[in-house]
């Protein structure tokens, strides 16, 4: 006979929900309904649970979801006292799925798998994923019968306006900071919205899904989630594709060269970047186009390929001269003459000039609204390495302090990566008492985080 543990963990939740066994069981089936499968639990099934019994398959995480939504906050499959069950992780989320309704399933899984808190956090991705979903997507022909807008619905602006909200909490706090909260709304909200229009193909319900399932790729990128970024990225790609937007793929595609300039993969980066520039020419924006330059130069700049990295800038400045603001989509508003000097910025500082890093990193400072206080922080550390790089050692430490104490409050393990290497390119000077305790400062501030 098989003996249980008490599940003191749901009981908990269920009290603190005050939830009974009978209401459990029923928010249970209406979420297992939204998300296209058929169960029919009652009180029992629940005693069981409470028992100690680990229900099957996707069940733990409607449990999850269902005292989520009472309590009105995000909760983990762990806080229900249970385990994802073995074997449903979203293996196949780094594919590009031949269907939509597959995708959709992909989708579906990841999210719940990312809110039980199983999600990999390896770095070690097969690159070789970048490579396949490029060709996919650039294979893929452009639809050849015109697309008829229509207005959105209500349901659809509610996902506009959330990718927004989620978008400046992510700008101001980093991507740690409301990610688990994003990642709710899609599996609550976006996910069943998918589920119910797979076979009508709304392109504006899979625009809006795109933009949030980039997003969500962003928030995990900024946190060190490697894994997942590329997945949710991947899958956004497959929403674009199918709502035949261009311009968004594109977009999409220039978050994974960025990931992957991050990561250490050049060569990916710029091809990412060059395979955007070429699959969304004739429908993207010019600002969009400035992006997808400027994250091929940052790849090349990391090569040390300097004339053909200036090059790139040039295209980039070349498309964002003929930018109109006011007709850019909502998803590329924040890309700004301030974000643009970032990118010079940045690229100026791989290539070893730091008269020019300092240049442009001074300006994007000067011009960035205050709201993109992740953007600054990384401008004040490119500035700051410039600084150290010209033997200003003073005027660097100084920035980098300021850095610091951003770093503390933001959510992002990107700015923890670029205060670790300023603190390498320290090294030369660490005799100094400056130096050395100004490291001992970053020391002690990072191991808080």
């Amino acid at each position: 006979m098989t003996s249980h543990t008490p599940n003191r963990d749901l009981a908990a939740l269920m009290r603190l929900a005050s939830m009974s066994n009978k209401g459990l069981a029923r928010r249970v089936c209406e979420i297992a309904a939204e998300h296209g499968q058929s169960v029919n639990y009652g009180h029992a099934n629940v005693r069981r649970w409470l028992d100690g019994v680990q229900p099957r398959g996707m069940t733990p995480y409607f449990v999850a979801q269902a005292i989520g939504r009472k309590l009105g906050r995000p909760v983990s499959v762990a806080e229900v006292g249970m385990l994802p069950p073995e074997g449903n992780h979203p293996v196949q989320a780094d594919k590009y799925a031949e269907h939509l309704t597959d995708s959709i399933e992909m989708i579906s899984r990841l999210v719940h798998i990312d809110l039980a808190g199983a999600s990999p956090r390896t770095v070690d991705l097969d690159t070789s994923t970048w490579s396949e979903v490029m060709v996919r997507w650039l294979l893929t022909p452009d639809s050849a019968v015109p697309r008829e807008r229509v207005s959105p619905t209500g349901a659809i602006i509610a996902v506009q306006r959330s990718t927004s909200l989620f978008s400046q909490l992510d700008y101001q706090f980093g991507g740690g900071y409301a990610r688990s909260a994003l990642i709710q709304y899609i599996a609550s909200e976006v996910d069943p919205l998918l589920r119910i229009t797979a076979n009508r193909k709304v392109p504006e319900l899979l625009c809006a899904s795109a933009a949030l399932l980039r997003l969500a790729g962003w928030t995990a990128y900024d946190t060190g989630q490697h894994q997942a970024a590329l997945r949710y990225l991947i899958q956004a790609l497959r929403l674009a594709q199918e709502a035949d937007d261009r311009a968004l793929g594109g977009r999409i595609l220039a978050g994974m060269s960025h990931q992957a300039n991050y990561l250490g993969h050049y060569e990916h980066a710029v091809n990412l970047a060059r395979a955007a520039q070429r699959g969304a020419h004739s429908a993207a924006t010019p600002t969009a186009m400035t992006l997808f330059y400027a994250m091929e130069a940052r790849g090349l700049a990391n090569m040390g390929q300097r004339a053909a990295c200036e090059h790139a800038l040039d295209q980039a400045e070349n498309w964002f001269s003929r930018r109109i603001p006011e007709n850019e989509p909502e998803w590329l508003q924040y890309f700004d003459a301030a974000e643009l000097a970032a990118e010079f910025a940045h690229c100026y500082r791989d290539l070893g000039d730091a008269p020019r890093a300092i240049e442009y990193a001074g300006l994007a400072i000067d011009t960035h609204d205050p709201m993109y206080v992740r953007s600054i922080s990384f401008c004040r550390t490119v500035l700051a390495t410039g600084h150290v790089a010209r033997g200003e050692i003073e005027q660097g430490i100084a920035l980098a302090d300021m850095v610091l104490s951003t770093t503390s409050a933001l959510r992002s393990g990107r700015c923890v990566s670029y205060v670790r290497d300023f603190v390498g390119r320290l090294q030369p000077y660490v005799k100094s008492a400056e130096v050395a305790e100004f490291c001992e400062r970053a020391k002690d501030t990072l191991g808080r985080i």
